[in-house]
Formats: C-alpha cells, structure tokens, sequence
C-alpha cells in the first residue's frame, strides 16, 4: 500500500508541475493572464489524476487481499497436512491436501486432496478426515477428491518368503 501511495504522490507531483505548461498556449508567455481554455486543461489534468490515483489504490487493496486469502489457504492446508500426517491409519501413504482459491473477493476455499490409496473404503476415510477436519477449520471448504485406488503390488520375493 506504501508503494502504491508514493507512486501516487510521485504521479500528482508531475502531473501538476506540468499542467501550468500545458495550459499555456505556444504564443503566450508566464505574465498574462489566463485563458477560460487553461481551466479547462487544468480540470482535465486533475480529473485525469484523480482516475489514475483511485486506479491504483483500487489495485492495491486487490493484491493485498489476494495475497492474505493466498495466505490463509496455505496456513489451513499446512493445518490439514498435520491431521493427515498424525493419523495412523494413514502412515505410509502419500496424500497431499493442496488449497487453491479464485481471484475473486469472497471466493471459497478449494481442498484438493490428492494420492495413492489401496482400498476404496480408505479412500472414504481419507476423504471423512480431511472433509471433517476442512469442515472444523473453516465451513465453506470445498474438498475434491482426486485419490486414486491402486492396490498393492506383490513382489515375486514376497510370494517366495510366504511358501518357504
């Protein structure tokens, strides 16, 4: 925002040192007095600034908000993470809960959450967890489910050691 406000006051400070110049026609010098075109100039120099200033505040305020709903998101999918890492029927598995959220003010929350799983019904379990734990942390959470069910291979050094 500091930024944007000195841009601002930087734009306004040459835009007016230059508008006694612009108002002045070629052929009259810094002594007469003005014209009614150098008012009109002068307004339009000023409306010009004031369209360009409330530009780039309004811009401001966008990326700071998407950046604090950027922010959130990454704080409750770090949040989500530590259930799934703390829950021990899911130790071994890869499941990552991903956040995205839209560019738009008041956006929902999107949980991806994504991985390799045995069985379908820890899928469902996986899916109950972080939907419940989503849901506890903040109730306009979205979860998709992009899980794929990829059962356990067995190595033929298994199958050797299991007869033997």
């Amino acid at each position: 925002m500091r930024i944007a406000s000195g841009l601002a006051t930087a734009f306004a400070l040459l835009i007016g040192s230059t508008l006694s110049g612009w108002a002045q026609g070629p052929g009259t010098t810094g002594s007469t007095p003005a014209a009614s075109g150098s008012t009109a100039g002068t307004l339009l120099g000023v409306g010009i600034l004031v369209v360009l200033v409330i530009a780039i505040v309004v811009g401001a305020r966008y990326v700071s908000a998407r950046r604090k709903r950027i922010e959130e998101a990454i704080i409750l999918q770090s949040q989500l993470s530590d259930v799934v890492a703390r829950e021990p029927q899911l130790h071994g598995l890869v499941i990552t809960p991903r956040a995205r959220v839209s560019g738009w003010r008041k956006s929902q929350v999107t949980i991806e959450v994504a991985g390799e799983v045995p069985t379908p019904e820890l899928r469902e379990t996986v899916m109950r967890i972080v939907g419940a734990e989503a849901w506890r942390l903040r109730p306009d959470v979205i979860t998709l489910d992009h899980l794929f069910i990829v059962p356990p291979v067995r190595r033929p050094s298994d199958a050797i050691a299991s007869r033997g």
